[in-house]
């Protein structure tokens, strides 16, 4: 017979021992919280206001990269490849896009970067996912860099893959990140007023584009 070792441990004993320590005991949470507000602070400025303390970054952030980028700079550069995808073109993408019932990747990129640049993340997404899965590679890459930004770090690595995959290279779709345009998301708002939404049993709410939509992006792409 086997004979079990004497031990007068306790239950408390044994969860006391299996508690994880506490890594960030010295962690400066004040400090922590003033940089998140100065940072949130300085991405609503107006362009001129916003020029002084914006990071300047001068390369598009890549896939290669095996580190996720930090939440700061996806944002910045998910940004400048949204008001890129703006172009002169935009409106006619948009009109493709709903002459075809939604089944144009490229009309379908450029109504989920008006949405982000208005505020819906989540229809963003569900548009970005469409393009992408058309193999859009520049939907693809705003997915990776929206994750990494969300702190979504499995997601942004499958992107990644895929944006390797395809051989990706920013400065051929985007061009010179250095001269990437900037501008404050708020002045999108009145984007809301041209969609309208689609309810599907198995999917949840779709953003859809009305018509009129595209009067708006043909008043709003010359300024980009």
């Amino acid at each position: 017979m086997t004979v079990l070792p004497d031990d007068d441990r306790t239950i408390d004993d044994l969860l006391a021992s299996a508690r994880t320590r506490n890594r960030y005991a010295a962690y400066d949470m004040t400090a922590a919280e003033a940089r998140l507000r100065a940072r949130q602070a300085a991405r609503h400025r107006p362009p001129r206001q916003r020029t002084a303390d914006a990071p300047l970054h001068t390369e598009w952030t890549t896939p290669e990269d095996e580190h996720t980028p930090d939440a700061d700079r996806a944002w910045w550069d998910l940004n400048a490849v949204c008001l890129l995808t703006l172009g002169p073109d935009a409106d006619k993408q948009m009109a493709a896009f709903i002459t075809s019932r939604y089944a144009d990747k490229a009309g379908a990129l450029v109504f989920a970067c008006l949405l982000h640049l208005s505020g819906d993340s989540s229809g963003a997404r569900f548009w970005w996912r469409f393009a992408a899965g058309f193999g859009h590679p520049l939907a693809e890459y705003c997915l990776f860099l929206e994750h990494a930004h969300s702190g979504e770090y499995d997601d942004a690595d499958h992107w990644r893959t895929e944006l390797l995959r395809h051989h990706f290279v920013p400065d051929l779709w985007c061009g010179d990140r250095s001269t990437a345009p900037v501008l404050s998301p708020p002045s999108m708002a009145p984007v809301h007023h041209h969609i309208q939404h689609q309810h599907h049993p198995e999917i949840g709410t779709v953003p859809l584009p009305a018509f009129t939509l595209i009067g708006q992006l043909r008043q709003l792409t010359p300024l980009l």
